[in-house]
């Protein structure tokens, strides 16, 4: 989405729920002038009068004489004289007027509205879209009060539209007359009251029901949903302690519900004293303008750190000189317009920095919030003038929907925030994805190329061992025969001895390529297989005394032609030099002792002449060459040959280690 669309839709994010609600709150309000609205009637005009020496608390009747008769110039001396007035009707707002205190005696104004005749059978209500002041209200139908508010004089649902029953004219009853709207309130601040309706409930429900979504219910649910969504973000900052924009966005959101309490509260008693919540609620106006200030200096990354100090500054002197202590000012309420004024300037200063910084940061998403927040001004001012009785008190308090724009606009920006850290991570995911499977995809190569090289490495060394074993053994025997037939000194027996031992070497050498698997037991079954019919037809007894064996990891192809050779060599020397007519193959397996490593021991025992290597021994020279390749392969197996005597002939040991150490 081009930058240019995204502001568009930032604005339109947060103008569409306000003008919507200014839309619903002009059809809550009805047309003013307008006097009959089907069964209802539009009461624009009241009689008026001020009562002296009353106190705060209404009767919960009014006396025959006095004010609930007609006043005629008899009865009228030492009271004020009724007075006819236009609706909405408003006493101004005076700071000097008066003492202050909410202890002092009230200023108490009655308000008596005629109720017109004609009604139907049915029972009649009385709506008031709204009163305002500081004190006590309660009204009289013929003289007997039948609603008055309760709760806290200060914060007395003062925002919530009034709807009163005026009893039932069915059977047989009469009509009501007259309505009497008692209006006690602190010296000085004044009062004001709406126009009225009455009429059947049918006739005015829906009014009632628009007037009271727009004024208090609305505003109540935004703020929950506000906390709740802050809440959210609390949770997220806490967790990405690296990314304040969450903790700040909580901020805004826990601000702007506090700001909006008095516009909610209703005749129940407020959990605080009055004055600490009207501290609470107006201070919260100069919080929400200090974290959405700072809040905002994440959004266009412009650093002010002067400006942030004095705002930081004068939001905390006001938080401090505005404390309900007696040691401080007497009272809040008294001072709130002046406080209002200084919260208006800070929102024009924050407004007017905030665009200049995006501005120069070239932040859509920063010149938009600053715009939105410069609307806080007109309306503050209009507000204002709303509280202080200037304009028409049936319009409404604009501060909770701007309230509920700039939250919609903080929203969509933490929302992209939020959106594009998670794509800037799936694409950074992706990159890194993407080089993961290049470098597979080589390391993949490299393997397959090496293992292509080892195979051709094991190929050419497997090619060059059996050269050089066909060479030193089948070739020398063979190069042997060939000399011996040459000169004439070889017999048909010496030539098929010849021919035997090669075909015996060839043999050995297959058997070597056949997979051992590390199984030593078969590769010695090989063996057996191989020598078993010579061995026979030499009149010798072979027995076969294993038993189980662990297996030998390094028994390669190479490896098991050395044990072949070296055992093929010792059976070759029994056959032609012991005169042996058993021979006894046995293997056991010795564990680790001491230096010695564990290992395998492959016993060869014949009842012939024993074979010792020995310079005593006349034999010793007989198979000198063979036992040199014996000891050379055994080493090169890194294993030991052991030539002993026993009392029954000789005996030959192969030890070969469990595991092999690569010299």
């Amino acid at each position: 989405m081009p930058p240019t669309n995204k502001a568009c839709w930032l604005i339109r994010v947060a103008a569409l729920p306000l003008l919507l609600l200014l839309s619903v709150a002009l059809a809550a309000c009805g047309t003013p002038g307008q006097d009959l609205q089907g069964d209802a009637v539009h009461l624009t005009q009241a009689d008026f009068r001020l009562q002296s020496g009353a106190g705060w608390e209404p009767p919960p009747e009014l006396p025959l004489s006095g004010l609930r008769v007609q006043q005629t110039a008899a009865d009228a001396e030492g009271a004020e004289a009724w007075t006819p007035v236009s609706l909405p009707h408003a006493r101004p707002r005076s700071l000097a007027a008066g003492n202050a205190s909410l202890q002092a005696a009230p200023e108490v104004a009655w308000y008596r509205l005629a109720v017109p005749p004609g009604f139907a059978q049915q029972a009649l209500f009385l709506y008031l879209p709204r009163w305002q002041t500081i004190g006590i209200v309660a009204v009289y139908v013929d003289g007997r009060m039948t609603y008055r508010t309760r709760g806290s004089r200060v914060w007395n649902s003062f925002n919530r539209p009034l709807w009163v029953p005026l009893g039932s004219v069915d059977g047989g009853a009469a009509p009501p007359r007259s309505v009497w709207i008692r209006m006690a309130s602190q010296q000085g601040v004044g009062g004001a009251l709406s126009t009225a309706w009455v009429g059947p409930e049918q006739s005015l429900l829906l009014r009632y029901n628009l007037r009271r979504f727009v004024q208090t219910d609305l505003v109540s649910h935004a703020s929950a949903a506000f906390l709740v969504i802050g809440l959210f973000a609390l949770a997220v900052g806490l967790a990405r302690r690296r990314e304040p924009i969450y903790l700040l966005f909580f901020a805004v959101a826990a601000t702007c519900v506090l700001r909006s309490l008095h516009y909610v509260v209703d005749d129940r008693p407020l959990p605080v004293p009055d004055d600490w919540f009207g501290w609470l609620t107006v201070n919260a106006l100069g919080w929400s303008m200090a974290v959405t200030f700072a809040f905002a200096l994440r959004v266009h990354g412009k650093r002010m750190p002067r400006l942030a100090l004095a705002i930081a500054t004068l939001v905390g002197l006001c938080s401090v000189l505005t404390l309900p202590v007696p040691q401080l000012l007497p009272n809040v309420s008294a001072i709130l317009p002046a406080v209002y004024i200084l919260i208006a300037l800070l929102t024009a200063v924050v407004a007017v920095s905030g665009l200049w910084a995006s501005w120069q940061a070239r932040s859509r998403e920063g010149m938009v919030l600053f715009a939105w927040i410069s609307l806080n001004i007109p309306a503050g001012v209009h507000d204002l003038l709303l509280q202080n009785y200037r304009i028409d008190i049936e319009q409404v308090y604009l501060a909770p929907y701007l309230s509920i724009g700039l939250f919609a606009i903080f929203l969509a920006i933490v929302y992209r925030r939020y959106v594009g850290a998670i794509r800037a991570v799936e694409e950074v995911n992706a990159g890194l994805e993407s080089q993961l499977a290049a470098r597979e995809r080589e390391l993949t190569a490299s393997h397959e190329q090496l293992r292509l090289l080892e195979r051709q490495q094991t190929l050419a060394a497997e090619r060059q061992r059996l050269m050089q074993d066909m060479h030193d053994g089948i070739g020398s025997s063979l190069m042997s025969a060939l000399r011996m037939v040459e000169r004439g000194q070889a017999s048909t027996a010496d030539t098929a001895l010849v021919l035997k031992d090669c075909i015996d070497d060839l043999k050995l050498a297959i058997d070597s390529l056949t997979p051992a698997d590390a199984d030593l037991l078969a590769l010695l079954a090989t063996l057996r297989f191989r020598l078993a019919p010579r061995l026979k037809a030499a009149g010798i007894t072979l027995t076969w005394s294993v038993e189980d064996l662990p297996p030998l990891p390094w028994l390669d192809p190479q490896a098991a032609l050395h044990v072949l050779r070296i055992l093929q060599e010792v059976l070759t020397n029994i056959l032609k030099h012991s005169q042996a007519t058993a021979i006894d193959l046995a293997t056991e397996a010795q564990p680790e002792v001491g230096a010695q490593q564990a290992r395998v021991v492959v016993r060869i025992r014949d009842n012939g002449r024993a074979f010792v290597p020995a310079a005593s021994n006349p034999h010793a020279t007989q198979a000198g060459q063979g036992l040199a390749n014996v000891c050379h392969r055994a080493e090169a197996l890194g294993g030991q040959a052991q030539w002993t005597a026993w009392e029954g002939g000789g005996e030959f040991r192969l030890g070969l280690p469990l595991e092999r150490r690569l010299n």
